[in-house]
């Protein structure tokens, strides 16, 4: 890892414009009831560096994020209330949801489509108005970084001092970092506080530093703050290794009298030796496959989009058939057996195919290149492969059978539907007329006739495979592309819809050319 930050320069303390921070009676509980904090009040001073600690999982990152105005009171079952007083503001923090604070966060959160420097610019640009931060002092931490290098081609540190420049150069009251150190050595933790401590002495803001490994950091940090899940608190202890040390110990004992404590013991059950019953690959292989048919085929999103896609179809092909075909509906009762041949015809074989086709081909290349475009970004293929698992059989596998057999099936279920919606437009239009007459002329030429080697509708269902078929290699290929950003996974998602939806045309073209359906 590379150090966080060159040698720290010493900044004049400011004695103009410094801001506090002071919370009164707060209380956090979250959306299963469990309390966070509990009538806690908590001040910060101008340029105070204090660390939060607690052990994992007791809502650091929650109340950094209280702070920042990036959690609701009231969204998502949140019961909060309390009252905040910083820059001059008063907040009641039941009703009232803006953020006091600028986060950096642990995953630093840059903008991968912009560059180094159109990270800080935006930042800059919709900054909040008041004393301008210290431009000098910010631009010094990022000497070693080119100004138009992308993000993405930044180490560790650098991204990290990136997002601590960012957060600076918007100008907020308080300065919060979620988990700043995670991933660094010793050397590199004492620098980035060191230079979060100069920071706040020149621009005269307190800084709420949440970790979980803080020892390196004591003798940086002017207070410390244990938050406490067993008591739902903040407690303040010394700054020294051995009250830092009692303080966790204390606030991770959790017994089942304690009222409102976080659940710590769970039921688990693994086998425990070779004569335990395992699952076998089959079982892993077909656990992959009903998660990606009910993703890609038979969530009901996916049934709504197939059904509304072949209603619209159905009703579009009968009442414009019969009202432009017919000479503007003129010849429509003279021509109308033709005419509902001619529709069922057009509807059966080529534009209900054809539509569902590529309604399905199109978003489910859009999952299919986000869901394995994530996988790579975040090296779950490589840790399958180191942990002895065939991760990509499973997920490709999966993804090819699910795409064939679901492209088949709701395209019988879309040629069931569009045909139930025309027959339903049709009767509003001939209400005199029997329901069986439009079954007998509509299916005519869609049941009855025969191909080669395989009959009339043989050949709409091959066209159906083949086009979920190749649209799952082609869409699984675009994927597996390096991926550096999230912003690759983006443009992946973009080009296999492109070229997912052009295999399936061109499947459709090729097998319609060849057998003149």
């Amino acid at each position: 890892m590379d150090a966080v930050t060159p040698d720290p320069v010493d900044f004049p303390m400011q004695g103009a414009n410094q801001t506090g921070l002071t919370v009164r009676h707060l209380t956090i509980v979250r959306p299963d009831g469990v309390p966070i904090l509990r009538d806690t009040s908590l001040d910060i001073g101008p340029a105070e560096v204090v660390l939060l600690v607690g052990p994992s999982g007791c809502g650091k990152s929650t109340l950094l994020l209280l702070l920042g105005g990036l959690l609701d009171g009231g969204a998502g079952g949140w019961d909060i209330s309390g009252t905040l007083r910083c820059d001059g503001r008063d907040m009641d923090m039941a009703e009232e949801h803006g953020g006091v604070g600028g986060v950096v966060f642990q995953s630093h959160a840059l903008f991968d489509e912009l560059d180094a420097q159109a990270n800080l610019r935006i930042a800059q640009d919709h900054a909040a108005p008041g004393r301008a931060p210290p431009i000098d002092a910010v631009l010094g931490m990022l000497a070693d970084i080119d100004p138009h290098q992308a993000v993405s081609a930044c180490s560790g540190g650098q991204r990290q001092r990136l997002a601590i420049a960012r957060t600076v150069l918007s100008n907020q009251p308080v300065l919060l970092f979620d988990e700043p150190n995670s991933g660094l050595d010793i050397v590199s933790s004492r620098r980035l506080v060191e230079l979060i401590r100069d920071l706040c002495r020149t621009m005269g803001k307190p800084a709420l530093i949440a970790v979980h490994h803080a020892a390196e950091l004591l003798p940086l940090a002017d207070r410390v703050l244990v938050m406490d899940p067993n008591a739902a608190c903040l407690r303040e202890v010394a700054p020294q290794a051995a009250a830092l040390e009692a303080g966790l110990t204390a606030a991770a004992k959790v017994t089942e009298a304690t009222p409102g404590a976080p659940p710590r013991v769970r039921a688990w059950k693994l086998p425990g030796g070779v004569e335990d019953k395992r699952h076998s690959r089959t079982f892993w292989f077909a656990h992959y496959v009903a998660s990606y048919m009910w993703l890609l085929c038979a969530s009901p999103v996916m049934l709504l989009y197939i059904t509304a896609g072949a209603c619209i179809t159905g009703f579009v092909t009968i009442w414009f058939g019969f009202n432009y075909y017919s000479y503007g509906g003129v010849l429509k009762s003279l021509l109308h057996d033709e005419t509902l041949i001619g529709l069922g015809t057009v509807q059966g074989r080529v534009a209900l195919p054809l539509i569902t086709t590529i309604l399905f081909v199109a978003r489910n290349s859009a999952v299919i290149a986000a869901d394995i475009g994530n996988r790579v970004l975040t090296s779950q293929f490589r840790a399958m492969s180191n942990l002895g698992i065939p991760g990509k059989t499973y997920v490709f596998s999966a993804i090819i059978v699910s795409m064939v057999v679901g492209a088949v099936v709701l395209l019988l279920m879309s040629l069931l539907l569009g045909a139930w919606a025309s027959q339903e437009t049709w009767n509003i239009q001939f209400p005199t007329q029997y329901r069986p007459l439009f079954q007998t002329l509509f299916f005519r030429n869609v049941v009855t006739e025969d191909g080669w080697p395989l009959p009339v509708m043989g050949w709409v269902v091959v066209k159906a495979a083949l086009s979920g078929l190749f649209a799952s290699i082609t869409s699984i290929f675009i994927a597996l592309g390096p991926k550096s950003s999230s912003l690759d996974v983006s443009r992946s998602v973009a080009n296999a819809i492109v070229a997912g939806v052009i295999v399936a045309l061109l499947v459709h073209a090729v097998i319609s050319a060849v057998t003149a359906i």
